[in-house]
């Protein structure tokens, strides 16, 4: 699959995040039809910058990156991958965890600032055409160490005209 794969900087116009809010550098590999259901595999990539607003932020005297941004990481993935799939510009919504679906996650670690690279790998697992809808399973590295788990996570586009 790494072959067939593409590799680029993660998009910074909408409906992808600012700066600020994003959590992924660079795309390392998206493969449309990769992994074992052939409906997607996407990895990316982060450098751990210590002078990070969330470091300050969370916790006092205990600096950590918040366990929620960790998740959000990796459903930039699937925005990568709904946008892929489905083209979008800023009228585009993306509902991230989609509202009535289930997930779940295991926490093994976490994000300190003397870390040096976050890697996130998504493998999409189920595709609802009609409602726009991906859910996908995963994990998180950091240096080299697989600290979050993700199961049955989703995402669902719509476009900002449809609310």
């Amino acid at each position: 699959e790494e072959a067939r794969g593409e590799s680029f900087a993660y998009p910074d116009q909408p409906p992808f995040p600012e700066k600020r809010l994003r959590m992924i550098d660079h795309i390392d590999l998206f493969v449309a039809d990769g992994g074992p259901a052939e409906l997607g595999l996407i990895r990316g990539s982060k450098r751990v910058d210590p002078s990070e607003w969330f470091f300050d932020a969370h916790f006092y005297q205990d600096p950590v990156c918040p366990g929620s941004l960790g998740l959000e990481s990796f459903l930039q993935l699937l925005k990568v991958a709904a946008v892929k799939r489905w083209g979008g510009d800023a009228t585009t919504a993306l509902e991230t965890v989609a509202l009535d679906e289930k997930q779940g996650w295991n926490y093994r670690g976490q994000i300190i600032p003397t870390n040096q690279q976050v890697i996130v790998e998504a493998v999409v697992t189920e595709v609802d055409e009609t409602r726009r809808l991906l859910k996908a399973d995963g994990f998180l590295s950091v240096d080299g160490k697989i600290i979050y788990r993700m199961k049955d996570f989703s995402l669902r586009m719509k476009s900002l005209n449809n609310f």
